[in-house]
Formats: C-alpha cells, sequence, structure tokens
C-alpha cells in the first residue's frame, strides 16, 4: 500500500510504501527539502496505520474486502467539527456544575429554615 504525501513547507508530492514506514526501513521525510514530521507524530502515524492494516486484514479475510481512500482534507473537517463538539460539551459540563452550585445553595438556605424553625418550637 502506497502513501502519498504533500510537504506542507515546500509543497512537493513524495510516495512511501506503508510496509517500508511499519518495517522501519523509511521515515517521513520531504525528499525534496528535508522537512520531517516529529518523532512522536510519526511513532503514533506508523502505530495507528500498523492497527488499520491489521483489522483490514481480518475483515477481508472473514467479511468484506476493503478499498480505502483518505484526504487530509475530510479528516480537518471532522477535527473541526469533533472540536466545536467537544467545546459544546464543554460549556453544557460548566452551566450543569453552576446549576448544582445554585441547587446545593437553595437546599443549605432550606436547612437553615428547617433549623430555625425547630428552634421556634
Amino acid at each position: 500500500m502506497s502513501i502519498d504525501f504533500t510537504c506542507q513547507k515546500c509543497e512537493a508530492s513524495f510516495e512511501l510504501e506503508a510496509q517500508d514506514l511499519i518495517e522501519g526501513t523509511e521515515k517521513i521525510i520531504c525528499p525534496h527539502c528535508d522537512s520531517k514530521a516529529p518523532a512522536n507524530l510519526s511513532e503514533d502515524f506508523v502505530a495507528a496505520l500498523t492497527e488499520m492494516r491489521a483489522q483490514i486484514a481480518t475483515l477481508s479475510k472473514k467479511y468484506f474486502a476493503v478499498t480505502l481512500a483518505l484526504e487530509a482534507e475530510e479528516l480537518e473537517d471532522e477535527i473541526d467539527d469533533d472540536d466545536d463538539d467537544a467545546d459544546e460539551e464543554a460549556e453544557d459540563d460548566d452551566l450543569d456544575e453552576d446549576e448544582d452550585d445554585e441547587e446545593s445553595e437553595d437546599d443549605e438556605d432550606y436547612d437553615d429554615e428547617a433549623e430555625d424553625e425547630e428552634q421556634d418550637r
């Protein structure tokens, strides 16, 4: 399986074999300008690629043939959507916490009133 890369720095395209990345005989380095991905990102990418290949192999043997094409632009849109969803969830959590705080204060007020009534008796 070949993977096409386009360098963000020099905009040149190059191709690497997935198996070479997995085996460690190739690194993600632009052959035109020598720009390279950070080591941790490259390692994560190779780990994900290895896992994806294993899952596709299992799926293909038992159930379905798989053809896969990914475009970075499609993934960027999904990541942006996921970020928006995460932001909305964080805002919702903040609102929930504020409501919980108000309820706690109301409970405390009620408890104080109940104590006052008992003392009056």
